[in-house]
């Protein structure tokens, strides 16, 4: 036992690399599941969605870039998917150059998804770009883009990514600026909702629900407690949070199984690593009182 926990001190990092790996491979491929409580900020953010009027329609602002990808494309698939899945339009936004792609890549994802389903399930019913979401690309100068918007959404994006003009596009024709939206939501890994709160919550008092990474959320607490931020979703807890709520295993949940499953297994490494540290110095100090 003792030569073992001594092989346990000497053991190359990279068997540790190794079973770690494929703990997070089982994780993600086996059938698991976890209890994931539900914290305010996360309820408040899916009750405004889920109660989105049908008519207005909910802007979404892919404010981030491909580093924050892992903790932030989980809470954006599901909160495209809830709003469709609740026929709520979504104008789909980017305020960082490196988003357009990112978000372009979700919508049509997250769409052709939803109609795979509908087609399994037999339900006569198809997401449509146009009729259900709008994609107006990015452009430069957050503040104003986001005051423009505030005006007159044609000002500032006259045309979709594509082109088409949002004259004539079907589910633009009443929509002009953040009155005629449910709710402003932004996710990303900077500042840049401190920028909605300002631009487009306060002037015009729209809900801003917010998505970031867990490292950022604690900068948002006080926007909540003063109701400037309406809902947030933090980290990859938050949007497992948000899947419970919707009843989806996504990526967040699987994530979240995963994280578990490797913080265990860290656990278990360090303590047989302090075990063996403990019994072979017990042991040294045996052999030296016994010499003296």
């Amino acid at each position: 036992m003792k030569k073992l926990l001594q092989k346990l001190l000497v053991l190359d990092r990279r068997w540790i690399f190794l079973v770690i790996g494929l703990v997070v491979i089982i994780a993600l491929v086996a059938p698991c599941t976890t209890s994931i409580g539900i914290t305010t900020p996360v309820q408040s953010f899916y009750d405004i969605i889920d109660n989105a009027e049908k008519d207005k329609p909910v802007l979404v602002s892919f404010d981030l870039g491909p580093s924050t990808l892992p903790e932030l494309e989980p809470m954006l698939r599901a909160v495209v998917r809830h709003a469709f899945l609740n026929d709520v339009q979504i104008i789909a936004t980017a305020m960082l150059i490196q988003a357009p792609g990112i978000a372009e890549r979700i919508l049509v994802e997250v769409t052709e998804e939803l109609n795979e389903e509908f087609e399994d399930q037999g339900i006569d019913r198809r997401i449509e770009m146009g009729k259900d979401w709008v994609f107006l690309g990015f452009r430069a100068g957050v503040a104003a883009v986001m005051l423009g918007i505030g005006e007159e959404i044609r000002n500032v994006y006259p045309t979709d990514y594509y082109g088409t003009y949002l004259d004539d596009v079907p589910m633009m024709q009443n929509i002009h600026n953040y009155y005629d939206m449910s709710a402003v939501v932004t996710v990303s890994g900077t500042q840049i909702p401190e920028s909605w709160v300002m631009y487009a919550g306060g002037p015009s008092g729209v809900p801003v629900l917010v998505g970031v990474t867990a490292v950022m959320a604690p900068n948002f607490y006080a926007y909540l407690q003063t109701g400037q931020m309406a809902g947030m979703l933090g980290g990859l807890k938050g949007a497992s949070e948000y899947e419970r709520l919707m009843d989806y295993d996504g990526m967040a949940t699987k994530g979240m199984i995963a994280q578990l499953w490797v913080h265990v297994t860290i656990v278990i490494f360090i303590l047989l690593g302090n075990v063996a540290y403990f019994v072979t110095r017990s042991g040294k100090k045996k052999r030296l009182s016994v010499q003296r």
